[in-house]
C-alpha cells in the first residue's frame, strides 16, 4: 500500500512540477537534497522511541503516528501548484517552489522517523537465519507497488491530457500526488494488524545517544557506514544533472520517463527474491560487488545519451535494476551487524550518515551545474562532465564493498543444511 502511493508521488514527479515552475539547477538540487538533510535528523529517532515508550507508545504507535502525519504533510505538494498560470510572477514562482520544497522535506522527515522504528521492528520479526530471504521478498512487494503506482500515474497523466488538453500541465501530476498521499495514509491500516513485539528488548532503545557513538566506533559497522556514505556521495554528485537532463535537454516527457522507471521497478521486483537467496548462500559482498559495476554504468549511459540518441536513458534505467541486490545486501547487513537487543540507534546512524553525504553532494552538484552552465554555453558538455564524475565515484565504491565485514558462515551453513 505504501509503495503504491510512493510510486504515484515520486521524486521524478516533484522535479517535473518544479521545472514547470521555472526552477533552475540550484533549486532542483535543494528539492533533491532537502529530504536528505532532514534525514540526518533521524539520529534522534532512537531517543524519540525511548521517550514514546515511557508513555506506552511503542514502535507500532510511533510508526502509525509518523507515517500518518507524513501522508498528511504530503498533501501540501499538490497544494503548492494550485491555481498556477503562465502569468505567475517570478516572486510567486519562488514562493511556490519554496512551499514545494518544505512540503517534500517535511514529508520525508516524518517518514524517516517512522522508518527507523519500522526497521527496528522488522529486525525482531525476521529470524536471522531467514532474514535476507525475507528482505528479498519484502523488496519484491515494495518494487511491485512502486511499479503499479508509476503505471497509474502515467495512465492518469495520459487520460487527463486526452480528455482535458487545456489542463494537461501540472494538474495530472498534482492529482497523482494527491492519490498517492491518500494511499500512504491507508497503508497505516496493515500496521495496526502487525504483531507489536512490544516486550522485546529492542522495542525500547537503551542509552540511545551513547549507542550511536558505539555504532560509529565498532569496526564492522564503521566499514558499513563508510560504504553507505560513499555511495550517498557518489549518487549525489550527478543527481541534479540526472534529474534535469532527460526533460530539460533531451525533451523526454514525464510519461516516457516514468515508463522507464516502471520498467526499472518491475525488473527489481523480479530479481529481489533471487538476491535474498543469493545473500543467504554466498554472502552479501559477493552479490553486491558485481551489481555495483552494473549500477555504475548507468551514469555512463547518461553520458552517451544525446537528443539524437535518447534511448541510452532507457539503458541506464535497465542498469539500475541491479540496485535490488545492493539494497537487499545493505538491508541484511545493517540488521545483522546491529546489536539485536538495541538495534534502533545503529539503524538511525546508518541512514543518517548516507543521507548527509548525499545531501551535501547533491547541493554541490547543483551549484556546480549552475556555475559551469553560466560560463559555458554548451550545456551538454557540462552535463557530460558531471555524468563522468558520477560514474568514477560509483566505481570507487567497489573497493569499499570488499572491506565490509560479514557475520561468519554459520548462518549460511544452517540454511544450506
Amino acid at each position: 500500500m505504501w509503495a503504491l502511493g510512493n510510486g504515484l508521488v515520486s521524486m521524478t514527479l516533484v522535479v517535473y512540477l518544479a521545472i514547470g515552475l521555472g526552477a533552475g539547477g540550484v533549486a532542483i538540487a535543494w528539492l533533491l537534497a532537502a529530504p536528505r538533510f532532514a534525514g540526518v535528523l533521524r539520529v534522534a529517532s532512537p531517543a524519540v522511541l525511548a521517550l514514546a515508550s515511557r508513555f506506552g507508545l511503542g514502535r507500532q504507535g510511533v510508526c502509525l503516528t509518523a507515517f500518518g502525519l507524513s501522508a498528511l504533510v504530503l498533501t501540501l505538494v499538490p497544494a503548492a501548484l494550485w491555481g498556477v498560470t503562465d502569468e505567475v510572477t517570478s516572486d510567486e514562482q519562488a514562493r511556490r517552489i519554496a512551499l514545494l520544497a518544505i512540503a517534500w522535506c517535511g514529508y520525508h522527515l516524518l517518514e524517516y522517523v517512522a522508518t527507523v522504528a519500522l526497521w527496528s521492528w522488522i529486525g525482531d520479526l525476521y529470524p536471522r537465519r531467514l532474514r535476507s530471504r525475507l528482505i528479498g521478498r519484502r523488496e519484491r512487494w515494495l518494487t511491485i507497488g512502486r511499479a503499479v503506482g508509476i503505471g497509474v500515474s502515467i495512465g492518469l497523466a495520459v487520460v487527463w491530457r486526452l480528455w482535458l488538453p487545456a489542463d494537461g500541465g501540472w494538474q495530472p501530476l498534482a492529482a497523482s500526488a494527491t492519490v498517492g498521499a491518500v494511499l500512504m495514509l491507508l497503508a497505516c491500516v496493515p500496521l495496526v494488524l502487525m504483531t507489536p513485539l512490544a516486550s522485546r528488548p529492542s522495542a525500547r532503545p537503551e542509552a540511545p545517544w551513547r549507542t550511536l557513538e558505539r555504532a560509529l566506533l565498532e569496526k564492522p559497522y564503521r566499514r558499513l557506514l563508510a560504504y553507505s556514505s560513499w555511495l550517498g556521495f557518489a549518487n549525489g554528485l550527478s543527481a541534479s544533472a540526472q534529474a534535469m537532463y532527460p526533460g530539460k535537454e533531451l525533451g523526454i516527457g514525464y510519461e516516457t520517463l516514468q515508463a522507464y522507471r516502471f520498467g526499472m521497478w518491475t525488473g527489481q521486483s523480479a530479481i529481489a527474491p533471487w538476491a535474498g537467496r543469493a545473500v543467504a548462500r554466498v554472502g552479501a559482498k559477493r552479490v553486491m560487488l558485481p551489481a555495483q559495476f552494473v549500477v555504475a554504468a548507468g551514469a555512463l549511459c547518461f553520458y552517451l545519451a544525446s537528443p539524437d540518441q535518447t534511448w541510452w536513458i532507457a539503458v541506464a534505467y535497465f542498469c539500475w535494476v541491479f540496485w535490488a541486490p545492493i539494497n537487499v545486501g545493505l538491508d541484511t547487513l545493517k540488521l545483522n551487524l546491529a546489536d539485536p537487543q538495541n538495534n534502533a540507534p545503529y539503524l538511525a546512524v546508518f541512514h543518517a550518515a548516507s543521507d548527509f553525504t548525499n545531501a551535501f553532494t547533491v547541493l554541490a552538484g547543483g551549484l556546480l551545474y549552475d556555475t559551469l552552465a553560466a560560463g559555458d554555453s554548451r550545456a551538454l558538455r557540462v552535463y557530460a562532465g558531471l555524468f563522468l564524475a558520477g560514474w568514477i565515484a560509483r566505481m570507487l565504491a567497489a573497493p569499499l564493498i570488499l572491506r565490509l565485514v560479514e557475520p561468519d558462515g554459520a548462518e549460511r551453513a544452517t540454511i544450506e543444511a
